[in-house]
């Protein structure tokens, strides 16, 4: 019994104080939480429990309009120092191996880790590379090169690499390569989209960044919450057609000798962006190159959006597309043309400096006589009719096109202090105004959509996590009534058909100008040099598109007829097939009678 009740009083004791112990442990849990050091415990815990992180949501992707992917992302690391860890040896056994990994300068890496960087507050930095412009970026590697670093970080046998860390991050990656680098624009290194469709969606695409205390408990670490991603979009952009109009600008490039050049393909009646390539073309994940130029040649970036020309001979059909809606001249309308004519104390000579004589107004833009222009401009237009209709055409205004680095291009009206009547002699034939490709091939498209005009677009549908929207068509204006239209294109279709030139597609009506401009510099027009080019659209009975053509300073001939259209009737001969278009003929005899008159 002795025994028994010396183990129920040592239970008892032992009961006991550990009750006394848990009263002790809960009282002073009280004091921590609630005491006056409370302030420094929250400090301390902030500090040892784990570290403010920004996450950023993973970049949404990016597709044609059939589904085919354009943009996407991959991982990538970045290469981040630990300086408190660093010492001699790991300076230099860093520098050596990531010059060895990847071919860069060891001096240059051995001069960033040399940095006295603890004296000036930094304990953790970023290696950095210098570009070939002089600008520095930082180091980014893949998954094979951060796999090399890994296997010596683990290996006590290896070189010193203390200090040594990789940073997981994500990479954006074009399927399509350069095809759609003028179009797609680009991401930098830090995830922000510049240019094209990634800087004019970047707040879209990227989503919503969260910061959070990022815990060094591995349990609490794995339950962090993840960012939004962010949405994705699909473009009107139809990737057989981007193709097909890279292999005809390519051609005619190398053709023609032409120093650069675009295409645009746009659906008239909706405002769709089916294709929109450029040469030099754009490798979006090589991007550095072009940046050292993006502040003095914004064309390079985004040519179709930004690259400012004279439109020349092309302007012709919005002059008198809008003399015809405002019933000054009619198609069949008399002109003797006299080879010059003076406006505004300016002396205007034809193309080929010769007179035509008798012409009607459809020969005028058969023949594309400036003379002929200038005077529908100044003597029947007027300068108060003629720039109201050019600015309803949108010329010297944004479209507003869903692309980042869109420009105005630039109008002089009578209002500015610097017009004189010679601009609108000059105006008439395209010459002294600017335009950007968007703005023509847009203002085009009025004429072929039976004078209503729509916004240009590139994106179709936007899925997110609300759920998905289509962007509708957005009504720009009526520059031009319904007849007019009609009226223009059956000219532009009649001269196409009758002149027989290289942009004529058999079995199928279009209609189309050609042009040729000049280019000019500092100290008057370029003697040497034109920019060619050619717009047309068909069929004319129910158009599906309208093709832009353009090429900068070719060497093979001046001309837009011998140099643009070849490469507008390459296009269309493939488009058709691609969007099943059936020839039709009919609306040429239309067209013939219409002219007859």
């Amino acid at each position: 019994m002795n025994g028994i009740e010396r183990i129920k009083r040592r239970t008892w004791t032992i009961i006991l104080l550990m009750g006394f112990g848990t009263v002790g442990l809960f009282v002073q849990l009280i004091r921590v939480q609630y005491g006056p050091y409370d302030p420094v415990f929250q400090s301390l815990a902030k500090t040892s429990v784990g570290a403010l992180e920004k996450l950023l949501p993973s970049r949404g992707q990016i597709f044609d309009r059939d589904g085919s992917l354009l943009a996407t992302n991959a991982s990538l690391f970045y290469l981040e120092i630990e300086t408190l860890q660093l010492n001699q040896k790991s300076i230099e056994d860093i520098a050596l191996v990531l010059a060895e990994l990847l071919t860069l300068p060891e001096d240059d890496l051995q001069g960033q880790l040399a940095q006295d960087h603890e004296a000036a507050g930094r304990f953790r930095i970023r290696m950095t590379y210098e570009s070939e412009a002089g600008s520095r970026y930082p180091i980014t590697i893949e998954a094979v090169e951060a796999g090399i670093l890994t296997t010596f970080l683990e290996d006590p046998q290896g070189p010193d690499l203390s200090g040594l860390a990789l940073v997981n991050a994500q990479q954006r990656v074009y399927p399509a390569g350069d095809l759609t680098g003028h179009l797609l624009g680009f991401v930098n290194q830090e995830g922000t989209g510049f240019f094209g469709v990634e800087g004019f969606y970047d707040d879209w695409l990227s989503g919503n960044p969260i910061t959070i205390l990022r815990a060094y408990i591995p349990l609490e670490a794995s339950l962090q919450p993840e960012p939004p991603a962010g949405v994705n979009l699909a473009l009107t952009i139809d990737i057989e057609i981007q193709q097909l109009s890279d292999v005809a600008l390519e051609r005619a490039i190398q053709r023609t000798g032409a120093e650069s050049g675009q295409i645009i393909i746009m659906d008239p009646s909706n405002g769709e962006i089916l294709a929109m390539v450029a040469w030099p073309r754009l490798d979006p994940t090589n991007y550095e190159k072009w940046l050292s130029v993006a502040e003095e040649e914004t064309l390079i970036i985004s040519p179709a959006i930004a690259g400012q020309y004279e439109p020349g001979s092309t302007f012709k059909v919005l002059v008198m597309a809008a003399a015809l809606n405002e019933g000054v001249v009619t198609p069949y309308e008399e002109f003797i043309d006299t080879g010059e004519i003076e406006v505004g104390g300016a002396i205007i000579r034809n193309w080929d400096g010769e007179a035509w004589g008798l012409q009607t107004m459809s020969g005028c833009i058969q023949n594309s006589l400036n003379v002929c222009l200038a005077y529908v401009g100044s003597n029947r237009l007027r300068a108060g009719s003629f720039y109201a209709a050019m600015q309803d055409f949108g010329i010297g205004s944004l479209t507003g096109i869903d692309l980042a680095g869109e420009v105005p291009g630039s109008l002089r009206t009578p209002r500015h202090p610097m017009w004189t009547e010679a601009d609108l002699g000059t105006n008439s034939f395209g010459q002294g105004v600017s335009v950007t490709p968007i703005q023509l091939i847009t203002a085009f498209g009025a004429v072929a959509n039976g004078g209503e005009m729509i916004q240009p677009h590139i994106v179709l549908q936007v899925a997110g996590p609300k759920g998905v929207y289509w962007p509708k068509a957005n009504v720009l204006g009526r520059p031009i009534s319904e007849q007019a239209a009609r009226e223009m294109t059956l000219m532009l279709s009649n001269a196409l058909e009758r002149d027989g030139g290289l942009g004529v597609v058999p079995g199928y009506t279009m209609a189309g100008k050609t042009g040729t401009a000049q280019i000019p510099t500092e100290f008057g027009y370029d003697p040497n040099f034109t920019v060619a080019s050619f717009i047309g659209w068909g069929p004319v009975e129910d158009p599906a598109f309208v093709v832009y053509v353009r090429l900068d300073r070719p060497t093979l001939s001046p001309w837009g007829s011998e140099v643009a259209a070849p490469a507008f009737k390459e296009i269309v001969e493939r488009l058709v097939i691609q969007l099943e278009i059936p020839p039709n003929r009919e609306i040429n005899q239309a067209a013939s009678l219409f002219v007859g008159n």
